[in-house]
């Protein structure tokens, strides 16, 4: 049965009290006919006129169809009346029976002008959803290129600002290696060396994420399978999950197709996003671990049940150098953002309803 052969037989409770006036309305005028006797013919004619609004209801409620069944349901019941009260006034019938007519004449015109009404009301309805989703396509893919522009901004300053930076940092490192091997471990200064390698190669992590930021490298693409490529990351981390008695339970909707995608930078996203669940549970928790395949997109979800994000913080999360961990350097979900954007894809992040945070990856399939 199709959609259409289906809405005709499913009846909400506001189709049963309009069916019910309806029916209502004709058995009234009906025995109004009937009770009153054929004296007084101005009131039949009245009573007859009132038929049509039962009819013009039920065709403008319904449509053509219902409205010449009821008109077909009022002329039975009025060529009843017409045969057993007015068979002695044949001029009288006769106009009778041309009302009779007119009833589904005017039951087919109304039904037909409503349904067409109905359809154009259909089509504006659905001309506006698309609009309104179009307006939100456009608002969104507008925040996108500001996020894109601020980035690009921010990325050459950070090219810039990292370029002079390493070079003296070199000098730095290497002069430090010079102090180390003349400085004996049992020196009493031979720990502030130590302090001065260990920040000089802290800085140097730091320039190197800019550098990223600034230049990430252009994904070199495959045919891989996301789902080995989330098992494959989970892998690395089972040591951070289960020192933190962290439960991971996937969702890996199966068969999904090979996607084309760099598995290297794709999985540093999907490292960036599981480091940062685990980070935000310290004290147990759940990361939820989801796939599946919609509209031509590979979508991977990752929820965790950790102290989340404030909605004030919410929109600066993929923002350089934002973070809310007191040692972060605001650059992993930065970098994580322009991989996956330079896959033609999407990363975005929400509140979960009750705590913790949920990211989504959206790679597209083609």
């Amino acid at each position: 049965m199709t959609e259409k052969a289906r809405a005709w037989f499913t009846l909400t409770g506001s189709d049963y009290r309009k069916g019910g006036l309806i029916l209502s309305l004709i058995l009234i005028v009906s025995c109004f006919h009937f009770l009153t006797p054929t004296d007084y013919r101005y009131l039949h004619e009245i009573y007859q006129r009132i038929y049509y609004i039962p009819i013009l209801l039920a065709a403008f409620w319904y449509g053509p169809l219902i409205g010449f069944l009821t008109a077909l349901l009022v002329s039975a019941i009025y060529v009843f009346h017409i045969r057993m009260d007015w068979h002695h006034f044949p001029v009288y019938t006769f106009n009778q029976y041309a009302e009779i007519c007119l009833y589904h004449v005017i039951a087919l015109v109304i039904g037909f002008l409503s349904s067409k009404e109905k359809r154009h009301r259909e089509q504006l309805e659905r001309t506006s959803a698309e609009l309104a989703e179009a307006y939100q396509q456009l608002q969104d893919t507008f925040e996108r290129l500001r996020k894109a522009d601020r980035l690009a901004a921010l990325g050459q300053l950070s090219a810039g600002i990292a370029h002079e930076i390493r070079n003296p940092l070199g000098s730095v490192k290497g002069s430090i290696e010079i102090l180390e091997e003349e400085i004996p471990p049992d020196h009493p200064k031979y720990e502030f060396v130590q302090i001065v390698k260990e920040e000089t190669a802290r800085l140097d992590s730091i320039v190197t994420e800019f550098l990223e930021f600034a230049r990430p490298p252009r994904p070199t693409f495959k045919p891989y399978s996301i789902n080995e490529l989330i098992e494959s990351t989970l892998i690395l981390l089972h040591k951070e999950t289960t020192a933190s008695g962290i439960s991971v339970v996937k969702n890996l909707a199966p068969d999904l197709p090979l996607t084309p995608m760099d598995p290297d930078q794709i999985r540093q996203v999907l490292l960036n996003i599981f480091l940062n669940a685990v980070q935000a549970m310290p004290d147990r928790g759940t990361i939820d671990v989801r796939s599946r395949l919609e509209n031509e997109r590979v979508i991977v979800e990752v929820a965790d049940t950790g102290i989340g994000v404030g909605e004030a913080d919410l929109n600066r999360i993929f923002d350089p150098f934002f973070s809310t961990k007191p040692t972060g350097t605001g650059m992993g979900l930065s970098i994580s953002y322009q991989l996956v954007e330079n896959h033609g894809g999407l990363l975005s992040a929400r509140a979960n309803p009750e705590r913790g945070m949920t990211f989504c990856v959206e790679l597209p399939r083609t």
